[in-house]
């Protein structure tokens, strides 16, 4: 069992008995001073807590990476889908315009503009412009007959012209016509027009713009980068989530324009034209320092899908000199990226497979990946939900040998539940632990590759989030990875569906969880020391709580009211605490360090993010929930008052 597990639920089980709802819980606590004790004894050996704790999962849903991430201003380059009518409006003045079904690179559709004297174009909306910026684009062009004239013009959101660019056609092939301009205002609501004019027509195809410096610095949207970074993730899940399933891996690399069209069929059906495939997903993860755990696609056990994610591996790690290195090669990247995480498909469940047709398909690609990367970390797809013990364990006893991690989902989708999911979710990976440790593998590390309380993102997520992260960290080394879900979503998407970051076509804010996992992860320390759950009642000298703890009966002992944890550094000379007040009450943290190690003399921090249930940030006001930071009085006994609905941090430096 885990370092609190019988402690906490064989105790629970006594009091919540007369305990029938939250309600009735808030109530008792509301009539009395409570507190929770946390005993820190610095000499007892401490236990590892993994970093991959914190990894975040990007995933292909809800305009997290196209229209995100992903730095392309245009929506629907390239015109396949119905992006005519969805992002594109057409201009005429004596002249036509219309879709053409013809094939250019990967695509079968392009727009044609035919002029007789007058103009003909398409204009696109919503162009997010900064002031005294450099923007660059192109698009491609294919004259047809006459000699139209093409200007691409840039319009602010009151009509004004902000730039005018004369693109001049060279020959009758297919080419592509590169631009640039510079705007010297901030407008959230451009627009950008091609226009042909004069006698003739002409073919356009794959239209492209985005901001000079960040087209030639990874292509990448700086703000949601810096967003991203800020969560300092260990590693990060890639491309999906369902979209995994039906990625198409080779239509995402090479030249932006030749790539390939696929609608985003799990969420949304938008269009998404692959500018964000594995070179930038790579380029992204060394940005940030951080390991790639790809999901390959495993529909079949067919030798044709077996070889379609294998070749993946191929091009991600094998020498240049090869056939899938020299591919990689050629689109700019002769290193080998020498990836060395990789999970076979997701929810396999949700596309009709049991347990055993599972583990037949782990069987057969968890050992060709073993023979193409000797020293691959394989994930393998636990149980969706956490009562579905039965597919775990028969994914462990029948693939055991060809995976190395399990990596479970867990959901919280009752938002009134941010405490108590916890230990639901809690009690699952306990007992999936146990059984790992027990079956004939008992090596395999136990992961949670998709967790959060979904359903809303006010303050509720970012209380199930603390005490989620303060139980992964308590699990560890048992537990391992985890990765929380949404990460990203555009605010005009499905609501259903929360996020950490979210964002418009301009800026972004803060979901209820974010502030906490950026908090958690900037002052995570590797090593296990204590921890403590529940409260119990005040007594009037708190100092035998301490003194006698062994003996002590504890009174009114509540379940869902604190969490808290105490680790330390490697070199026991930083000390953080992390608590979780789950109650719209007051409770209090009684800490005691004790121990040759505990330290005599020290600086410490206090970081308090303290909001209401239902508050949440917006574009607007992003800073509704932010963490406040002052100095901390440092003492071995250390008392710690949590008001209502709060998290805390407190790092303590030795002098």
């Amino acid at each position: 069992m885990n370092r609190r597990h019988f402690l906490i639920h064989s105790t629970a089980a006594a009091v919540t008995a007369s305990l029938a709802s939250n309600s009735v819980i808030a109530t008792v606590a509301a009539e009395e001073s409570r507190v929770a004790v946390l005993v820190i004894d610095t000499d007892r050996a401490s236990v590892p807590i993994d970093k991959r704790i914190y990894g975040q999962f990007l995933e292909h849903i809800n305009h997290s990476v196209e229209d995100g991430l992903f730095a392309e201003q245009i929506r629907g380059a390239g015109f396949e889908g119905p992006d005519f009518q969805t992002y594109w409006e057409p201009i005429s003045q004596q002249g036509h315009v219309e879709v053409a079904q013809l094939d250019f690179q990967n695509g079968k559709k392009s727009v044609r503009l035919r002029v007789d004297g007058g103009e003909a174009g398409i204009r696109q909306k919503r162009i997010f412009l900064e002031d005294n910026t450099k923007y660059e684009g192109s698009l491609w062009v294919k004259g047809e007959n006459g000699s139209p004239k093409l200007t691409l013009g840039v319009l602010g959101s009151t009509g004004n012209t902000i730039a005018s660019v004369p693109l001049v056609l060279n020959g009758t092939d297919w080419h592509e016509l590169p631009f640039s301009f510079t705007s010297h205002l901030r407008d959230t609501q451009a627009s950008i027009e091609i226009t042909a004019s004069g006698h003739g027509a002409l073919l356009i195809d794959f239209v492209s713009l985005m901001r000079s410096d960040v087209r030639h610095d990874g292509m990448l949207r700086p703000d949601l980068l810096n967003a991203l970074c800020s969560l300092e993730p260990s590693f990060i899940r890639w491309p999906g989530g369902s979209f995994a399933s039906t990625y198409k891996w080779k239509e995402a690399v090479g030249r932006y324009a030749a790539r390939g069209y696929h609608p985003n069929i799990y969420w949304g059906n938008y269009s998404d034209y692959a500018g964000f495939g594995t070179d930038e997903f790579l380029g992204l993860c060394k940005r940030l320092n951080c390991e790639p755990l790809i999901v390959l696609a495993a529909p079949t056990t067919k030798q044709e899908d077996l070889d379609y994610a294998m070749n993946w591996v191929h091009y991600l790690n094998d020498p240049p000199s090869t056939e899938w290195g020299r591919l990689r090669t050629q689109n700019g990247h002769p290193e080998p990226y020498n990836v060395r995480y990789f999970q076979i498909d997701n929810e396999p469940m949700n596309n009709g497979f049991t347990p055993e047709s599972y583990a037949g398909i782990v069987n057969i690609y968890g050992r060709r990946l073993r023979a193409i990367v000797p020293g691959a970390r394989i994930v393998a797809c636990g149980q969706k939900r956490s009562n579905d013990m039965d597919w775990s364990k028969k994914v462990i006893d029948i693939a055991g040998n060809n995976f190395d991690i399990l990596g479970c989902h867990n959901y919280e989708y009752e938002p009134d539940n941010f405490a108590s999911g916890i230990d639901r979710i809690r009690g699952y990976l306990t007992n999936l632990c146990e059984y790992v440790r027990a079956s004939r593998h008992p090596n395999i590390e136990v992961a949670v590759l998709e967790w959060s309380l979904q359903h809303t993102y006010d303050w509720r997520a970012g209380l199930h989030a603390a005490g989620s992260l303060i139980m992964y960290e308590e699990l560890s080394p048992g537990l391992t990875m985890t990765c929380p879900a949404l990460l990203m979503r555009n605010t005009t998407d499905d609501p259903k569906w929360t996020s950490a970051i979210y964002h418009d076509h301009v800026s972004w804010f803060p979901g209820g969880s974010y502030v906490v996992e950026k908090l958690f992860r900037q002052h995570f320390a590797p090593r296990y020391l204590a921890s403590a759950a529940g409260t119990i009642r005040d007594v009037p000298d708190r100092k035998l709580l301490f003194d006698k703890i062994s003996t002590q009966i504890p009174s009114g002992w509540l379940p869902d009211s604190v969490d808290a944890i105490a680790t330390t550094s490697e070199d026991n000379r930083r000390i953080v605490i992390k608590a979780v007040n789950y109650q719209g009450n007051r409770n209090t943290l009684l800490v005691r360090l004790q121990g040759n190690a505990a330290p005599e003399r020290a600086t410490a921090t206090l970081h308090i993010i303290t909001a209401r249930l239902n508050d949440q940030a917006s574009i607007e006001n992003p800073e509704v929930i932010a963490p406040v930071s002052r100095p901390f009085t440092y003492g071995k006994d250390l008392t710690i008052d949590l008001d209502p609905y709060t998290v805390a941090v407190l790092e303590i430096h030795t002098i």
